[in-house]
């Protein structure tokens, strides 16, 4: 089921504030049940706006799925951004493996400490694994450069190509647990016996992915050897 908060939004003019609560709304239904089988009048009225607003503010229902798109991005690049942004371990190997953990550990605290990255993490699934212009955007504006300088950064930490596939892939593994951790988190809350994910859970769940990339780094490094 959707969460009863949608994902926020900044707050402006009487118009933005209807196209942020828009936004959303839409975030949280298209993550829930899926572009299709979101209704523009069902989104209208968990967001109290009028339907046309839809159509005056997005030009229709795929310029508002568009406009999530949009703002899902910037939320994670907000997380993301400033840390890979200060990054520069020169060709330390170390210092690029620390850098790595940072911002995997970074990406960890939104997304399991936020009740918004629930939402997000919906969206993004769902969009993911459809083609298309949202997919295209998604992965040009933000998955492939954020993809990219991580890759950089476990390339420099192992001693391989950022562009091979052992790192291109080791990336969307170590990155992926993340994402499993916040879409599965009703499994792993009740495979574990807790009855939150409250902060001591999520430092419980960040350890164990920081000793997975300090075991891919150690298996798969070449300094030394």
């Amino acid at each position: 089921m959707p969460s009863k908060k949608p994902v926020e939004a900044d707050a402006g003019s009487a118009g933005d504030q209807t196209r942020n609560a828009l936004i959303s709304t839409a975030i949280v239904l298209f993550g829930a049940k899926g572009f299709d089988a979101t209704s523009t009048r069902e989104i209208a009225a968990a967001a109290d706006a009028n339907i046309a607003s839809i159509a005056y503010h997005f030009g229709g229902k795929g310029g508002l799925r568009l406009a999530c798109a949009e703002m899902v991005g910037s939320r994670i690049q907000a997380v993301v951004g400033p840390a890979l942004r200060s990054i520069d371990p020169g060709e330390d190997p170390s210092a690029a493996q620390a850098a790595f953990e940072r911002v995997i550990m970074a990406v960890a605290d939104f997304m399991l400490g936020q009740v918004e990255a629930r939402d997000i993490a919906s969206f993004m699934v769902r969009e993911m694994g459809v083609p298309g212009a949202v997919f295209d955007k998604v992965y040009a504006d933000f998955l492939l450069p954020v993809h990219r300088r991580l890759c950089v950064l476990l390339g420099l930490a192992t001693g391989h190509d950022p562009e091979s596939d052992l790192i291109r892939l080791g990336t969307f593994s170590i990155a992926g647990q993340v994402v499993y951790f916040r879409i599965g988190h009703a499994i792993v809350a009740r495979r574990m016996e807790w009855k939150e994910m409250g902060p001591g859970e999520v430092e419980a769940i960040k350890a164990i992915i920081l000793s997975n990339i300090r075991a891919f780094v150690e298996t798969h490094g070449k300094q030394g050897s």
